[in-house]
């Protein structure tokens, strides 16, 4: 028995860890789907996405309350993606002009350093998506972005 807990006491960080990556992964997936919608979003309308609706309106954005709608406001308030292991949210200044930044962060503290930070240039096209490793969370400082964080 007393093997079996050592066995334990070594396998299941590592794969708990292992299960906060895959989560990580579903949300880098939605944040890299999320980047080409806000770009596809303005050549289309020829106007800036500001609230989450509007990204929904090329391609469902679904939410933990289904796909994302008027009450779920501007990019800058934090909605809960599907699965509820992570939120995401602009974080630049929404009067920044064709320069977004966004973060994916964990819902869970424990995988905290696991966040995804992503930038788009809407001037340029330039685009930046960084995901965080263990105890080395993304930061907004690595983003290889044109403009300013505003």
């Amino acid at each position: 028995m007393g093997i079996v807990g050592i066995l334990s006491s070594i396998a299941l960080p590592n794969y708990f860890r292992q299960i906060q990556r895959t989560h990580q992964a579903e949300a880098n997936a939605t944040m890299a789907q999320m980047m080409a919608t806000v770009a596809a979003f303005a050549d289309e309308f020829g106007t800036q996405p500001k609230r989450w609706v509007d990204l929904n309106t090329m391609t469902t954005l679904m939410t933990n309350q289904g796909p994302a709608v008027i009450g779920d406001g501007e990019l800058t308030k934090a909605i809960t993606l599907i699965g509820e292991r992570y939120q995401l949210n602009r974080i630049n200044s929404m009067n920044a002009e064709k320069y977004y930044v966004f973060e994916a962060k964990a819902t869970n503290t424990a995988a905290s350093d696991l966040n995804i930070i992503a930038c788009i240039d809407l001037q340029t096209g330039a685009s930046d998506q960084i995901i965080g490793r263990k105890d080395n969370a993304a930061n907004i400082n690595s983003l290889k972005c044109q403009g300013s964080s505003g």
